[in-house]
């Protein structure tokens, strides 16, 4: 009887296991899983890493789904920012067909030039259908310039040509152009229209040919695949000069409202004039058109960048959302507002929705990677780094977030340092990163020399802003060169105060002149600029980059032996979704001083058995 009850308890035990497995894994590999409580950021469409997988055999394609190929320019060389808008601008209508999905132009840019067929572009993009063409302007001595489009819309499955047709028009005839291109693609795949679908399909953006190429001038350089101040100041000169010629175009005020919002928000020029015109154009922009669904956006993104005002911004973005449900960038602007706020889940989800317009945009997954680290969901984080790298293998972001990720994971140095060595020389992190890198190995003087190979005395990123020489301070401290520590720590404290005068509202170098006062024995003034950066830009006002000064402020308390205040913001800090993890806490030099306390001791401790 011992012996029946014994194997029928077994028998139940796997049958139990069995119906659990199907229970879970089924619907996981069926994509039916959303996010679950236990483990909110992670979430499967049809494997394990099928999230990330737009295109690709595995994928069910979806219906009435299209990419505007680039159209590829027969005229000079000086007119592929011309032929890029055409492309763009016939995108933009399509996009406003809530029946259709329309791959975004960041995506769709991948191809231009490709020896790709059409039939491999549809499969990467999981698309059912493609538009392809050709733009060739001619410019005349006598009348009008004259444009010759051809199109073609192409079922991508079996490379089959349903539609095709050519424009030989005057150049002023361009928006009619566009629009019966777009008008011919719903036409053609029988999708139902919406009467304002159809308004935003034929409208008309500019009076003025010439203000139009200034705007198309504009888009192709704030579509440039690497951010570059330069290519955000051409943004703004082409916008500038867009308004100038035509003070109506709605378009072109859009583009200065998000290029001066951006300047301010990223700390490149953080000044009031600079606020003021992001003003300036956002005011103009909403009087001139105050239903458009690109001023609901660009102002969305005037009062994240420039206010921090996340309720209005959301409220903006979400009237953008209804006229443009097929825009890769709402879904982004989205996401940037959760991330301010902490919402990490919907930062994920509204990346996800990006992606399946964009499939082919690396900055995608790898900002699903930077959100997932920061939930500690490491693993998860490491494969979207992947999906960026094997999109782009040539973009520094990928790999300098994975770096970031194993030293918070488990505090693998050597892991972060391969992620690092595939990063160009010149990019401006790049020093930064490999100075603690060397940091974490106890290669203090070789941490030095990382500084040496930068130009200039200043390393300025979003989250920080240090001199050279308070970080090379910190490393001689290390190395037992206590004279050559303090000279430097001075060093740095004059240069610090400088900026603080002239940027009295930059936490950045509120935070910095703390740690280098604390170095000097200065401890009321080190805790007062240390508190004084986390009350300009507190974790509450932005939950990602007001992070970094409560970093500074524990580093601080730990300076100056106040370690029960430095152990009360390290666990803040473990407490909530940050890059702060047990493993990064032990390699990082900055919190020896505490090692021996016990209520540091307690602290990873506790934080070691809830990871």
């Amino acid at each position: 009887m011992d012996l029946i009850f014994l194997v029928l308890t077994i028998v139940g035990i796997v049958v139990a296991i069995i119906f659990g497995f199907l229970q879970v894994v089924v619907p996981f590999v069926k994509g039916e899983v959303k996010f679950s409580k236990k483990y909110p950021f992670v979430r499967s469409v049809e494997s394990s890493d099928d999230w990330l997988r737009v295109g690709g055999k595995k994928r069910r394609k979806i219906q009435k789904s299209v990419v505007v190929l680039p159209l590829k320019n027969l005229g000079k060389a000086d007119d592929d920012y011309f032929a890029a808008g055409m492309a763009e601008e016939i995108t933009n209508r399509l996009a406003a067909v809530s029946g259709l999905r329309i791959i975004s132009r960041t995506s769709a840019d991948q191809y231009l030039n490709t020896n790709k067929t059409i039939v491999q572009i549809g499969e990467e993009l999981g698309v059912e259908y493609a538009l392809e063409g050709t733009v060739r302007r001619a410019r005349m001595q006598e009348g009008s310039d004259r444009v010759r489009v051809t199109s073609q819309l192409i079922r991508v499955d079996d490379d089959t040509h349903l539609w095709a047709d050519t424009y030989d028009r005057v150049l002023d005839d361009i928006f009619n152009i566009q629009s019966e291109i777009a008008q011919q693609v719903v036409t053609q795949l029988g999708t139902k229209i919406l009467e304002p679908e159809r308004v935003a399909i034929a409208k008309k953006t500019t009076e003025s040919m010439e203000a139009y190429h200034a705007y198309l001038q504009a888009r192709y350089h704030a579509t440039r695949p690497h951010f570059s101040l330069d290519n955000w100041q051409r943004v703004i000169d082409c916008s500038e000069r867009a308004v100038e010629l035509d003070p109506t175009f709605v378009l072109a005020y859009t583009e200065l409202v998000k290029a001066h919002s951006r300047f301010y928000f990223f700390w490149y020029d953080h000044t009031e004039e600079r606020r003021a015109m992001a003003e300036r154009a956002v005011k103009r922009a909403t009087e001139l058109s105050p239903d458009s669904p690109q001023v609901h956006l660009a102002t969305g993104l005037y009062h994240l960048w420039v206010h921090r005002d996340t309720q209005n911004a959301l409220e903006e973005i979400t009237r953008a959302e209804k006229s443009l449900p097929n825009n890769a960038s709402v879904f982004e602007a989205k996401a940037a507002i959760f991330e301010v706020q902490g919402r990490w889940d919907e930062v994920i989800e509204a990346y996800r929705k990006a992606f399946t317009l964009s499939p082919r945009e690396a900055s995608l997954p790898v900002a699903i990677g930077y959100s997932m680290w920061l939930s500690r969901n490491y693993q998860g984080a490491i494969e979207a780094c992947e999906k960026s790298i094997e999109l782009a293998p040539d973009d520094a972001w990928p790999y300098l977030t994975k770096a970031f990720i194993h030293w918070s994971w488990n505090g693998n140095n050597q892991e972060a340092k391969a992620a690092l060595a595939s990063i160009r020389t010149n990019h401006n992190w790049n020093p930064w990163m490999w100075y603690w890198a060397e940091m974490f190995d106890d290669r203090y003087q070789e941490a030095i020399e990382r500084l040496h190979t930068m130009a200039g005395e200043w390393i300025r990123l979003k989250i920080c802003a240090r001199p050279n020489v308070l970080l090379s301070a910190h490393a001689h401290e290390l190395m037992n060169e206590p004279e050559k520590a303090r000279q430097e720590y001075g060093l740095a404290k004059a240069m610090l105060e400088e900026e603080v005068k002239q940027h009295p509202d930059d936490p950045r170098y509120h935070a910095s002149l703390g740690i280098a006062c604390a170095a000097l024995g200065l401890k009321g003034k080190a805790i007062e600029e240390g508190k004084q950066a986390t009350e300009l830009l507190p974790v509450a006002s932005d939950a990602f980059y007001g992070l970094p000064y409560v970093v500074d402020l524990a580093h601080i308390y730990t300076i100056l032996g106040e370690y029960d205040g430095a152990v009360e913001w390290l666990g803040y800090l473990l407490s909530i979704p940050s890059w702060i993890s047990v493993s990064f806490i032990q390699m990082d030099p900055r919190w020896d001083r505490l090692r021996d306390h016990l209520g540091f001791k307690k602290l990873l401790e506790k934080f070691s058995k809830a990871n």
